[in-house]
């Protein structure tokens, strides 16, 4: 098994969580929120109280505060950072934003995912919820932990204006926070982002696109490379890098996203999914981390198997793309773009497309899928 598929969680029914065979006693020194299902709406968590929140930035009427020299600084990255994750850290993204942290000492809390308690972890980052607990839970933030979050109201005319800052080529606005926060407006991409403690600065500094951004982003369909493979399954057409592993089953039988490493997974649901018991795995940014692969389901149980409500939909190359209610979401989910394809009077096919690295290799893919052609 990859790591991903011994995470905790698993696609399938609305991003069920899996039965975790642990001792009571562990589970009551955690709390890990919600279990059992990941159905609450991010609305009902965001309004639970909160045990040591930090005070959200404002974005009222009046223009965000300005640096001191009001003028626009570029935040300079070397070469090797290019790529706007330090060595050692994951990156964590929420709808078209990304932020990077420490990956293995950083939690990710997320509206479907929330855990306090259980190990030693030196941060958090929110993704999609406003830092805290609710005050049953007995725990609160740790010292040092970052946030993204929705824009919320932009004060007019705000992108006329210089920015405070401009990180990775996206302006960004400073917004007034608690003594000890950093916090900006990022217009362009919907969120806003803060973080407090010592590497606040240096989290802050990652922010870059999300590769839900790169591939949803209007513009050209991408290239094709020359060396990928082109498939036809379900009726469809895609290509895929040439070295993923490609592999067959007849059944929904997996823990995580349900994505392969490096491989393309082609489903053909003539069984019933399988739910099997997942070993609880922390959500440490590391583990969270999205993966390269692609895996299509299709067959009598796709649907059943792959589960989730669909929206926002597209029609090209002969076939109607909807995106899942999921897509955008903070946590686990964010690692992977779940879509469904039609063919007209035919069965939905259904997709699971990992959002790694940049998102170039993801665009290719999507852009790809079209109809198969005879």
């Amino acid at each position: 098994m990859t790591r991903r598929e011994q995470g905790t969680r698993r696609i399938g029914r609305g991003w069920l969580v899996a039965a975790i065979g642990v001792a009571a006693a562990a589970v009551a020194a955690a709390m890990i929120g919600p279990v059992g299902a990941l159905t609450a709406s991010p609305a009902t968590n965001a309004s639970a109280p909160a045990t040591n929140p930090v005070p959200p930035p404002t974005t009222n009427s009046s223009a965000p505060a300005m640096n001191a020299a009001s003028s626009i600084t570029t935040i300079a990255v070397s070469p090797a950072a290019q790529s706007a994750t330090p060595a050692g850290w994951a990156p964590v993204s929420y709808g078209n934003a990304q932020l990077s942290v420490p990956g293995s000492s950083w939690l990710v809390e997320a509206p479907q995912q929330r855990f306090c308690g259980l190990a030693d972890f030196d941060g958090m980052i929110f993704a999609g919820i406003t830092p805290g607990f609710p005050k049953g839970w007995n725990c609160g933030v740790t010292a040092s932990l970052a946030w993204i979050l929705p824009a919320g109201k932009i004060p007019k005319g705000l992108t006329h204006r210089k920015p405070s800052a401009v990180i990775h080529g996206i302006p960004v606005y400073r917004l007034t926070s608690a003594k000890g926060t950093i916090a900006y407006l990022v217009p362009e991409l919907g969120v806003r982002i803060g973080a407090r403690g010592k590497l606040a600065a240096r989290v802050l500094a990652t922010l870059t696109r999300s590769p839900l951004d790169v591939v949803l982003s209007r513009g050209p369909a991408a290239r094709v490379p020359a060396r990928w493979t082109w498939q036809q399954f379900g009726g469809v057409e895609f290509a895929a890098p040439r070295p993923w592993t490609r592999q067959r089953e007849d059944q929904w039988s997996t823990c995580g996203t349900g994505l392969w490493t490096n491989a393309l997974l082609l489903v053909d649901a003539t069984k019933p999914p399988l739910y099997p018991p997942c070993p609880l795995q922390l959500p440490f940014a590391s583990v969270d981390e999205a993966e390269p692969g692609l895996v299509a389901v299709t067959g009598k149980y796709a649907a059943e198997s792959v589960g989730e409500s669909y929206g926002r939909c597209q029609s090209r190359r002969g076939v109607r793309i909807c995106l899942s209610s999921v897509t955008g979401q903070g946590g686990l989910p964010a690692g992977v773009l779940i879509f469904s394809v039609t063919r007209p009077h035919h069965a939905a096919t259904y997709f699971l497309l990992g959002l790694a690295g940049s998102g170039a290799t993801a665009r290719a893919v999507f852009d790809s899928i079209g109809l198969r052609r005879a």
